[in-house]
C-alpha cells in the first residue's frame, strides 16, 4: 500500500514539472514575440515620424527672411534702379539648403511697370574659398580681406562683412574666369583711381553707380557697371561650408540682385515688387514689398 502512494505521488511531482516547463517556455516565447512586436512598433512609429517631418519640411518654405530689405537707386541722378539686397537663413527645421545657381531660382517682378525676370540667379560666392581673394584688391596702399574668417567651437565660419565687398569679390572672381574664357563679365568694377573719360565703348551703355570705402582712414570710391540683369548670393554670418554652395541651419545668406541696360529706365516707387526664391527643397519664399519714394540712395523697403 505504501508502495502504491508513493508511485502516485511521484506521478503527480513529474507531471507538476512538465507543466512548469511547458508554461516557462510559453512565456518565454510570448515575450520574445512582445519585444519584436514592440520594436516593431517603435521602428514604424520613427519612420512614420520621419515621414511626417520630411513631408512638412518639403512643403513649407525652406528659407526664410531673415531681415530689411534695402533698395538702391540712382533717382534723381537717373531713373534706373542699380540694386536691391537682403538676408535669407533656412527656416526652422531646416537642416540646410542647397543654393547652387543650378538648382535654385530667383525671380524680380514689377507688374506696375511690367517688368518680369523668371531666373536671374547666376552667381554665388558660398564656393569662393578665402584664400581665392587673398591679396587680390589693392587699394590705399594695403589689400583688403574681402572674406573673414571667426572661429567658434572648433569650427571656422566664413562671412563678407558688408555687400561691398562681396561686390568687389564678385568681380575679381567674374574677371578671372572670363577672362580665361575670352567672354565680357557682366559686371566691372573701376577705382577712382582711373578716370571715367578714359572708359572703354563697351562700359558707355552699362547701368552704373558708386560706392565709398573708408578703408585706413581714406575714403576709397569705386565706380560699378553693369550690363545685365543678374542674382547673386554669398555667406553673412554662420556658414561653415564654404566651398559647397549649402547653406547650413543657424546661417544668413545675403541675396543682390544687380539691374543691367536691358531693365530700361525704370524706378521703382509707388508699387509692390515681388522677389521669389526657390531652392531645391520646399515651397518657394516669396517676399513681396510696397517701395514708397526713393531717395537716390540705399532705402529700407522692408
Amino acid at each position: 500500500m505504501l508502495k502504491e502512494y508513493n508511485k502516485k505521488v511521484k506521478r503527480k511531482g513529474l507531471a507538476g514539472l512538465d507543466t512548469a516547463i511547458i508554461l516557462i517556455a510559453f512565456i518565454i516565447t510570448a515575450s520574445v514575440l512582445a519585444y519584436v512586436a514592440i520594436n516593431m512598433g517603435l521602428f514604424v512609429t520613427q519612420k512614420a515620424k520621419s515621414t511626417i517631418n520630411k513631408g512638412e519640411e518639403t512643403a513649407s518654405t525652406a528659407l526664410t527672411l531673415s531681415g530689411s530689405v534695402l533698395y538702391a537707386v540712382n533717382y534723381p541722378l537717373n531713373t534706373r534702379s542699380y540694386w536691391i539686397y537682403f538676408t535669407v537663413s533656412p527656416s526652422s527645421g531646416v537642416s540646410s539648403v542647397e543654393l547652387s545657381p543650378t538648382t535654385t531660382a530667383i525671380s524680380f517682378t514689377a507688374s506696375a511697370e511690367g517688368v518680369t525676370y523668371s531666373n536671374i540667379y547666376k552667381y554665388t560666392l558660398l564656393t569662393v574659398s578665402p584664400s581665392e581673394l587673398a591679396n587680390v584688391v589693392y587699394a590705399n596702399g594695403q589689400y583688403l580681406d574681402l572674406v573673414n574668417q571667426q572661429t567658434s567651437a572648433g569650427q571656422t565660419y566664413v562671412y563678407y562683412p558688408n555687400p561691398y565687398y562681396a561686390l568687389l569679390a564678385l568681380n575679381y572672381t567674374l574677371y578671372n574666369y572670363y577672362l580665361s574664357t575670352k567672354t565680357p563679365s557682366p559686371i566691372f568694377i573701376n577705382s577712382s583711381i582711373l578716370s571715367l573719360s578714359s572708359l572703354p565703348s563697351w562700359l558707355k551703355n552699362d547701368n552704373s553707380f558708386t560706392f565709398t570705402l573708408n578703408i585706413s582712414g581714406k575714403l576709397v570710391t569705386y565706380y560699378v557697371f553693369v550690363n545685365q540683369t543678374f542674382a547673386f548670393t554669398y555667406p553673412v554670418a554662420g556658414d561653415p561650408l564654404i566651398g559647397s554652395a549649402i547653406a547650413p541651419a543657424g546661417s544668413v545668406i545675403g541675396v543682390i540682385l544687380l539691374f543691367g541696360p536691358d531693365l530700361g529706365s525704370h524706378v521703382f516707387q509707388y508699387q509692390t515688387i515681388t522677389i521669389q526664391i526657390t531652392p531645391n527643397i520646399g515651397s518657394p519664399l516669396t517676399i513681396s514689398e510696397y517701395i514708397y519714394q526713393p531717395e537716390g540712395s540705399v532705402s529700407v523697403i522692408g
